[in-house]
């Protein structure tokens, strides 16, 4: 397997990642902890990560305070495919978030917060009431037209239902 994904390396895939830029990655897992807060480990795939950069996971934020590495010791910078404890957040990354760093806290603050109103609103989206069959008779009363989608795995399909619903009579 590993002569295989050597192979694999050397011959069709470009395996590097640039270093001078800024960091990026995945939140692999996070959790609170008692002492230093929300703690994240996170793998950067891309960039290199300083303490002291602002920094995005999902809808949290904050200022990279100490890194560790896999062995328990403080780190200044983490290179592409190193992962690391991040300790800084302002609330717990979900597993799986990407992480990005950017400018400023405030910067860092906004896309946060954008995020999680994106979040709000699709969990908000998904509470509205749907109109069941028992609903629909109450919903036609009040209305005189319904609006229905026609799906099918082709035109002739979708033409020929077209055609038999245009047949039936309604009355007024």
């Amino acid at each position: 397997m590993l002569e295989a994904i050597l192979l694999t390396a050397d011959a069709a895939l470009d395996l590097r990642a640039n270093p001078t830029m800024e960091a990026q990655g995945v939140a692999i897992e996070a959790h609170l902890d008692r002492g230093r807060g929300p703690v994240a480990t996170v793998l950067v795939q891309r960039g290199t990560l300083h303490v002291g950069d602002a920094i995005v996971a999902g809808d949290a934020y904050g200022r990279v305070r100490r890194m560790l590495d896999e062995f328990g010791e403080d780190i200044h910078a983490a290179l592409p495919s190193r992962p690391v404890q991040v300790v800084g957040f302002t609330s717990v990354p979900g597993a799986g978030d990407k992480f990005l760093v950017v400018d400023e806290d405030r910067v860092a603050r906004q896309i946060a917060e954008r995020r999680s109103a994106r979040n709000r609103n699709a969990l908000n989206a998904s509470r509205a009431k749907r109109v069941s069959l028992e609903d629909l008779d109450a919903a036609l009363k009040e209305h005189s037209q319904l609006n229905l989608i026609i799906k099918g795995d082709n035109s002739g399909t979708v033409e020929a239902l077209e055609d038999a619903l245009m047949k039936i009579d309604v009355g007024e």
